[in-house]
């Protein structure tokens, strides 16, 4: 018997052609009635609600814009959104800054570098002893201005636990007293402190050292353009300072000699071996040393070497010293050991305002959690309330700043079948980190899931990266994370760009 079968598929074949056909025959009108058009995939096209149909749209992966067909009047052309490019296995960056995706947190920070060029784009990195000795941020800043220009180590506090082992900068002090905020029962005093939870305060004469070195990113930390000290005078604080072991000149001098609130301000170039010395002093009223101003005084040149001698003004604060270029990117390192970050929202939000007028933030780094995790903890809501205070302390002072929220990394213990792990509590406090970021609507990094996730420290330790105590990383750690966040920004500010176009 013969198969006649393939004659039905030929059929229906010729039929759907013809039907499709049909569509695109002139409109027919009978007495005055236009004849609905055939058209068999009507049931399937997306439509509006006077029924007129929407075209088909691809979206371009390089612009965002739509490639489009125009076969009648009927069509509407339509622009679809931007839509991020992500590398396969990257952990992108998380942007909460509102429900609509209208403003985008990181935008800010982005735009800013677009001004590098033309003035010092500033990141404060908020930790703890992850971060301790410049780790983490020395490779970072290093990628950032070998990108986009800058020079020096960023604020250097006057004293801290990590001085000793720091590769970034060489830093010598005498005659200070010290007080942070991790310390307290040992005179300190929240209303003193400054950005980095701290003070120092002069007893008799004291001095400071800054050296920059060779050893890492030698042509970006052997030298700086600008120093700048960050303090709060009272009367008769005297500030001499000297450039690369040359003269002695006053960088400040609170004798009194200024009339009530107006400052006075002195200009003076010398130039001592083809290197130009600057000194800029703006002597403040008796009003505002009293009510404690915070003051910065700056001086420029080829900076290899900035000593400081204080003497007097015996009440007087100090903070710390700046190292950076006149324009490029500037990071600096806040870390506390042994902190949560809860701190951050005891930092008078009137001392806050002052440190933004001086030294203005355009991207404000947040990482917390080693010293809050715990195997056994699952709720950290009252943790993390207190560190959205510090966000939200932040976000008043520093407006035109974006906030990146970094999850804690892994920390690991061993497991019952003998091999590392994550410790428990670690990926709650990270979910709950991720829900403040979301609540406070900042930006959100999983360095956990970025780094590896389950047991990526235990695996760094094996490839020398961390430490013994499967918590911490080193210096070869740092670079390694670095680079991760490094190209997750750089991802972030392409797609930034492409935006923008």
């Amino acid at each position: 018997m013969k198969n006649n079968v393939w004659k039905t598929f030929v059929l229906t074949l010729i039929v759907l052609v013809a039907l499709f056909a049909l569509f695109y025959l002139p409109r027919i009108n009978i007495a005055g009635t236009d004849l609905r058009r055939v058209n068999i995939l009507s049931d399937v096209q997306q439509r509006t609600a006077d029924g007129k149909i929407i075209a088909e749209v691809k979206a371009d992966s390089i612009d965002g814009f739509v490639e489009q067909g125009i076969d009648s009047a009927a069509v509407m052309v339509k622009r679809l959104e931007y839509v991020d490019s992500i590398p396969k296995g990257m952990v992108a960056i998380e942007d909460f800054a509102d429900a609509q995706g209208l403003n985008r947190e990181m935008d800010l920070f982005y735009s800013a570098l677009d001004q590098a060029r033309n003035r010092l784009v500033r990141v404060a990195y908020y930790s703890d002893s992850y971060i301790e000795g410049d780790i983490l941020t020395m490779d970072l800043r290093g990628m950032l201005q070998g990108k986009y220009g800058g020079k020096g180590v960023g604020f250097v506090e006057i004293n801290c636990v990590s001085s000793g082992f720091r590769r970034s900068v060489n830093a010598k002090r005498s005659g200070w007293s010290c007080y942070y905020s991790n310390a307290k029962g040992h005179g300190f005093s929240n209303s003193l402190q400054g950005m980095a939870g701290s003070y120092f305060v002069p007893g008799g004469t004291a001095t400071f050292e800054l050296r920059g070195q060779n050893n890492v990113y030698a042509n970006l930390l052997d030298t700086a353009e600008v120093a700048t000290v960050y303090f709060t005078p009272s009367s008769s604080l005297n500030i001499d300072y000297s450039l690369n072991g040359g003269p002695s000149s006053t960088l400040y001098s609170g004798g009194g000699a200024a009339p009530a609130e107006e400052y006075v301000e002195e200009i003076d170039t010398t130039v001592k071996d083809s290197v130009v010395y600057r000194r800029r002093r703006v002597t403040p009223s008796h009003a505002q040393q009293a009510a404690g101003v915070l003051v910065s005084k700056s001086v420029t040149g080829r900076i290899g070497k900035f000593n400081m001698s204080v003497s007097g003004g015996s009440g007087s604060r100090f903070y710390g010293v700046a190292l950076d270029g006149r324009h490029g990117v500037a990071v600096d390192n806040f870390s506390m050991r042994g902190s949560g970050g809860q701190f951050i929202e005891t930092i008078p939000q009137e001392t806050m305002r002052s440190f933004a007028n001086e030294r203005p933030y355009d991207l404000i780094i947040i990482q917390y959690g080693l010293n809050v995790a715990g195997p056994k903890q699952k709720d950290y809501s009252a943790y993390t309330s207190r560190l959205g205070n510090a966000i939200a302390h932040l976000k008043a002072a520093y407006p035109k700043a974006s906030i990146l929220v970094v999850s804690m990394g892994d920390r690991d213990k061993k497991g019952s079948d003998g091999l590392m792990h994550t410790m428990g509590g670690v990926k709650e406090l990270i979910s709950y980190e991720r829900k403040m970021a979301s609540d406070h609507h900042v930006a959100f990094w999983n360095l956990y899931e970025a780094m590896g996730g389950d047991g990526s420290i235990a695996r760094m330790k094996e490839n020398k990266q961390a430490n013994l105590d499967y918590t911490h990383i080193n210096f070869a750690g740092g670079r390694h994370l670095a680079e991760l966040l490094f190209e997750v920004l750089m991802n972030g500010k392409e797609n930034y760009d492409n935006r923008m176009k």
